[in-house]
């Protein structure tokens, strides 16, 4: 389907089955607020949600155009994935699929029967139609089926198109993670939900460490896409008013929710309503996000293992960036939650600290070194631990095998534990559950916690790694 970009007044923006080929006019990305019960599809030329707009009448009622702002009723489409097969050039991941929408909600008390009508969105491919969309069927024919095509390249290999690592001298590389709990409303922001405003003087007044150094590289988790670029240019203002007095790029990886074992994954959307049910801006996706330099150009996001058998559960995520004149990788993730949560056990954060181990090899084998961290729901090694007590613990034995934790101070024969970062009583974290791993040639110094959470539920985490020449 495509977004007719020229088309005016009524059609303005209106969608069409009219393109032989995938361009810009017909990329999308897929988008839930309701763990992937439904999907919103915005559109890369416009930046908008595809809407049924059910307000115009006639043979208008329930057009779709790629302008809606936000995932409301409109913007949403219930998915029913099919078996049938796809096209036969349809890439690797294809699905057929077909969507139904409806005027109002089905739990809207105010709303008559025929509101609450789900209809099927058909291409209108008669005679005298164009391939207009609208959702106005009434049962799934041919007209009513799309295939869902994975855009060219998000497949592609690991190190598809990776710059090369440079040589490097010797140097120092600060870095501080923080979750930044934008998204929970249980948290201290405004209406439990982080504005771009709020959340850019918190970070602003995290960004020095104990030793008083600003950061080269900034792991964020609980991070809503459309405060990066706000992010980044906080960061960016001079010292003085803030910020770094440097250049940034922030790149941010959206974690997902699958919905349905046929369907694709589709990005978790940041709440839209507050914890007083009031309606706040688009704040695009949730995920981890990762501030870099500005000289970095290429980056990747990970799909994690995580938990399936409840569809609802989040599908956890990893972003790598690399910075080529510092032979540097650095890459942030937030593992699964634990006890009482989608991991009880411990069974999906082991796989997910294994395959970080194995993302990092993907970076070694290329000449860098990989500085990482992040949210990992897990405390330290030491003292052992069970599920209970926010572990297993021994999870991370193999990445404190291969690598140096923050908290142990450069020292590979120190205890595998440090600060805590999480989990207040009293004002005061109880639990480390957040990392910042260096290797070992590569020892982490200065490793402090920030005096204070801000609006967040999480201590600020900072350390230096003295990286060696290569």
């Amino acid at each position: 389907m495509s977004v007719r970009l020229h088309d005016a007044d009524s059609k303005e923006w209106r969608l069409r089955a009219s393109a032989d080929q995938p361009g810009t006019w017909e990329r999308f990305t897929l988008h839930t607020n309701h763990a992937g019960r439904t999907i919103g599809f915005r559109s890369e030329i416009t930046g908008f949600f595809a809407s049924a707009e059910f307000a115009d009448g006639g043979d208008q009622k329930g057009m779709l155009r790629a302008r809606g702002v936000r995932l409301g009723q409109w913007q949403q489409f219930i998915p029913h994935y099919l078996d049938d097969a796809v096209l036969p050039d349809s890439p690797r991941g294809s699905v057929v699929v077909t969507l139904q929408a409806s005027e109002k909600a089905q739990n809207d008390g105010t709303a008559t029967d025929a509101q609450k009508e789900l209809k099927y969105v058909s291409a209108e491919l008669g005679d005298d139609n164009d391939g207009e969309l609208r959702a106005r069927a009434a049962s799934a024919g041919s007209w009513e089926k799309f295939v869902l095509e994975p855009v060219a390249g998000t497949l592609a290999s690991d190190t598809h198109d990776m710059p090369a690592a440079g040589s490097a001298a010797a140097s120092d590389l600060n870095v501080m993670t923080w979750n930044l709990c934008a998204n929970n409303r249980s948290c201290a922001w405004s209406g439990g939900l982080a504005g771009y405003a709020e959340l850019n003087s918190d970070i602003s007044a995290h960004l020095r460490s104990g030793s008083g150094a600003l950061p080269d590289v900034i792991f964020f988790q609980e991070f809503c896409e459309k405060h990066a670029k706000r992010v980044e240019e906080m960061l960016e203002k001079p010292v003085g008013e803030g910020g770094t007095g440097r250049q940034w790029d922030v790149r941010f990886a959206p974690i997902h929710n699958e919905g349905d074992a046929n369907g694709p994954l589709i990005q978790k959307q940041c709440a839209i309503k507050d914890k007083n049910d009031n309606v706040v801006a688009d704040r695009g996706a949730y995920g981890v996000a990762i501030a870099v330099p500005d000289e970095n150009v290429w980056y990747k996001r990970y799909d994690l293992v995580s938990p399936t058998y409840n569809l609802k559960y989040e599908q956890r995520t990893a972003v790598c960036a690399v910075l080529p004149s510092r032979a540097v990788a650095a890459c942030t993730a937030h593992l699964s939650a634990g006890y009482l949560y989608e991991d009880p056990d411990g069974t999906w954060r082991k796989r997910q600290a294994q395959q970080l181990l194995d993302i990092t090899r993907t970076y070694e084998a290329k000449g860098y070194r990989v500085v990482f961290g992040g949210d990992f729901n897990l405390v330290p090694p030491y003292p052992q631990a069970g599920p209970k007590e926010g572990g297993p613990s021994e999870a991370l034995d193999p990445v404190y095998d291969k690598y140096l934790e923050c908290g142990q101070q450069g020292d590979p024969d120190a205890k595998r534990t440090g600060a805590p970062t999480a989990n207040a009583s009293g004002g005061k974290p109880t639990r480390k559950i957040d990392y910042i791993f260096a290797p070992k040639n590569a020892p982490v110094r200065n490793c402090s916690v920030s005096s204070g959470s801000g609006h967040s539920d999480h201590w600020t985490l900072y350390g230096t790694v003295s990286l060696p020449a290569t």
